[in-house]
Order: structure tokens, then sequence, then C-alpha cells
């Protein structure tokens, strides 16, 4: 994101250069610059601590945005699309803490509530919900949680939408969200605009709520307060699979279906297929599940994730594990030669423990690296590009159990 002031008419053309940088693995990586905006930056964005109060403006249909502003600072702003919400207030909370996570997914420091007098509209109205760049750095730097998915960038975010008919209980908090209607809009579904010094989120909603920034957890598809409390999915003798989960708080859970996509061109489709379920218990308290996937001659790798059916209809998805049989990558170091930094890409079973050594061009070792594993496709970075580590041949080797890979790289 670049947020650039213009000068003022009449000083002739403005000429921009992009310039990009990639790697040979990532697949659908490249560039396109479809995403440019002009505007008047008459507000700037809210900056301060959590507002005491609401902000409140009358909305009475129309097709002009209408900006919710304090200090001269924007909080919100809202595109009736001819809706009639009569007199609405918006309130920001700002967390000054550490960042914040719940099951699993790291959120943002701000989020926002929205609540209009009239509540039953006859079609959607637009969100423009203003965030700081300060506040999504925090977000993408945020560490503890070892489990805690994140997401890389502001454009990555969706929306967490909380509603209750206790009005009360839509009071920019997680902690007494039980009961209510929770919805995620993926990122997919959520425009992210530069804006000065941040951002804004656009969307669209036809009833209002509390209102959270995340990135929907391993499968980018949930909100932040989700049923499961672990998944995971195991390769046991004979290439046999045990799938296990817990959960809590499934008192409308009806059952678990047991989902997987064979390789890694029907995981990057969304291609996944039913291959079980098992009914819920809807017992109060902590639930163990598992299930066993006992096809023979498995290949390749394998993507596992629950469709979590509620009583109503409604669904969910858990994150997705892969399992690997035989790998679908190519282990490779890239660039190379190279002014000292190579990138080692690999893929191993979740929790696998592997050692990558650097050696010179004398069989002495000069680095060692335990990176962690996930069991999806991941990059490290393997840097000696200070003075003390002299021009030449170096040898990589990355070892994890039985697997061991060579690479012969050349520092210039």
């Amino acid at each position: 994101m670049a947020t650039i002031p213009l000068p003022n008419s009449g000083t002739g053309p403005l000429r921009l250069r992009f310039v990009m940088q990639s790697d040979p693995f990532t697949g659908r990586e490249g560039i396109a610059i479809d995403d440019i905006h002009v505007y008047d930056s008459v507000y700037s964005i809210y900056g301060g601590v959590t507002m005491g109060a609401p902000v409140t403006q009358t909305v009475n249909g129309g097709t002009s945005w209408v900006d919710f502003v304090t200090s001269g600072r924007l909080v919100a702003s809202l595109l009736p699309n001819n809706q009639n919400l009569g007199s609405t207030g918006v309130r920001a909370y700002i967390n000054t803490g550490v960042v914040r996570n719940n099951n699993n997914q790291y959120y943002h420091d701000r989020n926002i509530t929205i609540k209009p007098t009239n509540i039953n509209l006859a079609d959607s109205v637009t969100v423009r919900f203003y965030f700081l760049d300060t506040e999504t750095e925090n977000l993408i730097n945020a560490f503890g949680c070892g489990l805690c998915t994140k997401p890389s960038m502001a454009y990555e975010l969706g929306v967490t939408k909380y509603s209750s008919a206790d009005d009360n209980l839509e009071n920019g908090t997680l902690a007494d969200d039980a009961t209510g209607t929770w919805l995620y809009l993926p990122s997919a579904n959520v425009t992210k605009v530069p804006f000065l010094d941040g951002y804004y989120a656009e969307f669209k909603v036809k009833d209002f709520s509390e209102f959270w920034l995340n990135d929907g957890g391993f499968d980018k598809l949930h909100s932040l307060p989700v049923e499961l409390s672990g998944f995971t999915a195991v390769k046991k003798p004979n290439d046999d699979v045990l799938v296990e989960w817990t959960t809590s708080n499934e008192s409308k859970v009806e059952r678990y279906e047991i989902e997987v996509a064979k390789g890694y061109n029907s995981y990057q489709r969304n291609n996944f297929i039913k291959i079980g379920d098992v009914s819920s218990l809807n017992n109060p308290g902590e639930q163990h599940y598992q299930f066993n996937d006992l096809e023979k001659n498995k290949s390749g790798i394998r993507y596992y994730r629950l469709k979590i059916v509620n009583v109503n209809g409604t669904f969910s998805f858990s994150a997705v594990k892969p399992v690997i049989f035989d790998n679908d990558i190519e282990w490779q170091v890239y660039p190379n030669p190279s002014a000292g930094v190579f990138n080692l890409i690999y893929q191993l079973n979740e929790n696998e423990k592997m050692t990558v050594k650097l050696y010179d061009v004398n069989g002495k070792l000069v680095k060692i690296y335990t990176p962690p594993v996930s069991g999806f496709v991941q990059k490290l970075s393997i840097d000696i590009q200070s003075s003390r580590y002299a021009s030449g041949l170096y040898l990589i080797e990355a070892a994890a159990g039985e697997k061991k890979h060579l690479f012969r790289v050349f520092k210039q």
C-alpha cells in the first residue's frame, strides 16, 4: 500500500512507476495495477482511544455517503442506498494492549459498532470501516500464540459480524457474545482501499452489529468464535490417516463432515469431497471426536478439513490440515548464485522435525536452522550477506527423518 499526495493541478502529466520482486515457486504470483484511488483528503482517520460515546448522524435514505466524524476524524461512513436508518450511532473501540486473539485467530486492534434506529431494512447498506496502518502492522507482527492465524497484509482481512436481539450485548467486546448471530464476510467480499495513513474496509450488510477485522482462520472462512478448540490429521501405519478434533459450545451442531482435497491442484481449486461424517454429541463441555481415513493406495498430498453443519442448515469449515504421502513439489533453492540470501522451498508433514545446515567450501558448519513445519509449502531464507561470510561455494543440507536434500550454492 502506498499513499502519495499529488501536486496541485496545472503541473502537467504525472508518471507512476511500479517495481515488483517475485519468487519462482508460488502459484499465481504476479503484479496487476488495478486499484488506484484519487480522492480529496477532507478528514483524517480517527486515531484516539476508545470512544466514550457514539457519534450520531441521521441517515434518511438517499444515495450519498454519510460520514461519521469525531474531532474532524473519520470513524465510519454509510451509503444508505435509499434505506431510511433514522438516527444512527457509530462507535470505535481501540485496543492499546497486546494484539488480541480468539480461538486461534489474531484480530485487529480496532472494532466498531453501528446502531441505527430502524433495523428492518428492505435492502443492504454499504459500510466503510476506517482503520490505521499502524494498527494493521501490529496485527501482522503479532506473536505469542503459535497456532493463531493472522494476515500478511491488510488486503487479507475479512469482517466478523455479530448481531443480538439484546442491544446491550453489541458493546464492542467478544466476552459476552454467547447468544446471537455470527457471520463472516471473507476477504474477497470486503474491498480494502488505501486511505491517507490507513485504509477503509468496504462491505454491504442488511442489519447492524459489532464488527471486527480478522483473516478468517486457516481456511479464511471463520468468524472469531469458532466451535473447534483442536483439529489434527496424522498419518498412521499402512498410510491410514487419523482425523481428530475437540469441540466446545456445540449445542447447535448436527454433524461433522470430513472432507479431503486430493493433491495441491484440487486444494487450490477448493475441490474438496466428503469421505465420511460423525454425528454431534451436543453435550455440554469439551467433546472429543475422531475419524479414520482407511482408503488404500493414497498418494501425493491430501488436504483434510471438517464441514461443521448446524441444526438450522448453516455450516462453517475448520482449518485445513495437509498430510504428505509423496511430495507434490520439488524442493529447491533460489536464487543461485546470489549476493548472499538463498531461499529454500520445502514441504513436510505438520510438526515433523527439520534441520537445515550450511557448510562452507572447507566443510565447516557455519549456520544451522530448525524451521517450523506446517504441512504447507514453506520458504526458509538463509542469509549470509555479511562480509564475515566469504564469497564462494557453500553446501546446504536439509534433513527431516529419512529425507535429505543437498544443494550447492554460490555467494557472489
